[in-house]
């Protein structure tokens, strides 16, 4: 896989993933969560229902987030097959690795606060700081005009913990899908999600699962 393609398929895996990460962790959640919110309930607006779920992983640390991505271009069967694990301690304080079955698609990276570092060649070097990086983002924006068609499905019982499910589309400049999540009803958090997407000639899949009150431990790495 070249660099250019590996950055793409990287940052469209991050885009949807901050976007539409809602219920990821389906087969490993204990059905608890360190937020200890109140039982969920669906309303008549399903679009602020997710959304209300999806920004609840802004305080539901620790947490680990699990996605396995399968990404193909052209139409063409099989495809790049990407792990990525992302360990959430804070908003500003989380540990992401992407394994893939080509050792090119390999990355490391921990970021705490201002400071970020990557791993290669089974070396961390801190990255520079990037002036450019925007730093006036508002979630929620983006999280509505990404998500759109939002419609409930009903509920829905998985792997013993009872949800609802949402289905959705996406919309994110050139990425188009379609998207499908489960809510835990105990607490109104994300457990699961799948999606389809499109951007430029390459089509992905995805299935997201989410692990909280996760054994969770982000420090910088040692020289």
């Amino acid at each position: 896989m070249n660099v250019i393609f590996k950055s793409k398929v990287t940052l469209l895996v991050l885009l949807l993933v901050l976007v539409c990460g809602g219920c990821r962790m389906g087969g490993t959640n204990s059905g608890k969560s360190s937020t200890a919110g109140q039982p969920f309930k669906p309303s008549s607006d399903a679009g602020k229902d997710l959304g209300d779920a999806l920004r609840k992983l802004s305080t539901a640390f620790p947490y680990r987030l699990t996605e396995f991505t399968t990404t193909s271009s052209g139409g063409q069967p099989g495809g790049l097959q990407t792990t990525r694990v992302v360990e959430f301690a804070a908003a500003d304080r989380f540990h992401v690795k992407f394994i893939g079955n080509d050792e090119e698609q390999n990355l490391e990276l921990i970021t705490i606060g201002e400071k970020s570092y990557s791993k290669e060649d089974g070396k961390w070097n801190e990255e520079p700081a990037s002036p450019s990086r925007p730093k006036n983002i508002d979630p929620q924006k983006s999280l509505a005009d990404a998500i759109k068609d939002v419609t409930l499905v009903g509920p829905e019982v998985v792997n013993g913990v009872q949800c609802f499910v949402y289905n959705y589309t996406i919309q994110i400049d050139r990425v188009t899908g379609k998207g499908k999540t489960w809510v835990r009803e105990s607490d109104g958090l994300p457990l699961q999600s799948d999606s389809e997407f499109k951007h430029d000639n390459y089509e992905s899949k995805s299935h997201v699962v989410y692990e909280y009150n996760a054994d969770v431990k982000v420090e910088a790495p040692k020289p």
